[in-house]
């Protein structure tokens, strides 16, 4: 099966902060109708397109759709270096392009000790994803451009990363021993492995 990759972080990224407004709301037990209602009538996003609002919506629900009830929960109540963990996570899950690039570079680079994460390590990533899929080597190269720099300002806005210069320095997730030994046990091995930054036996 051809594999569908996603350019999706490059005009809605992170958005923990809207992630967590429609994940109140869920936990407040509205439904998905209402929520894009108050998402456009309100514009509780604050941005000034209704079809951004529209857009933002749409991608953070398919991003919590990809939580059990007891993450959803943990997104609301959790310290913020857990809560972020989590958002990531859905991200992870959801988007597959997103999902190979933290496996092959930045799980690669914190298993073998090399924190350091440049632009170029992630050029060479899209290079070599341009030689397995027809889809990718389509793409512009100005979208391409812009993915790189959505995927490093994602890992920042997880604080899985600082920036130093125009390279990232790479470190590990700091999540609540209880939200991590739930990842570790219920949860997919090689997504966990890749938000945990370790090999999972």
């Amino acid at each position: 099966m051809t594999k569908k990759y996603l350019t999706t972080l490059n005009t809605r990224p992170f958005l923990y902060r809207e992630t967590k407004l429609i994940a109140e709301l869920i936990d407040q037990g509205m439904s998905d109708e209402e929520i894009k209602e108050k998402v456009i009538d309100e514009n509780i996003f604050q941005v000034k397109s209704v079809d951004r609002r529209k857009r933002f919506y749409s991608e953070i629900k398919k991003r919590l759709d990809e939580l059990d009830e007891y993450l959803l929960e943990k997104l609301l109540n959790s310290d913020t270096s857990t809560s972020k963990a989590i958002s990531l996570y859905a991200i992870i899950k959801k988007d597959t392009l997103f999902y190979e690039w933290m496996r092959e570079v930045v799980w690669d680079k914190i298993l073998t000790l090399d924190y350091n994460l440049t632009k170029y390590d992630t050029e060479k990533f899209f290079l070599n994803k341009e030689e397995q899929s027809k889809q990718i080597a389509s793409w512009k190269r100005i979208t391409k451009e812009y993915l790189i720099d959505a995927y490093h300002q994602t890992l920042v806005e997880a604080e899985l990363a600082v920036r130093k210069d125009s390279d990232l320095l790479l470190h590990l997730p700091i999540i609540s021993s209880q939200v991590e030994q739930y990842l570790r046990s219920e949860k997919e091995k090689h997504i966990v492995e890749v938000l945990l930054g370790e090999v999972i036996q």
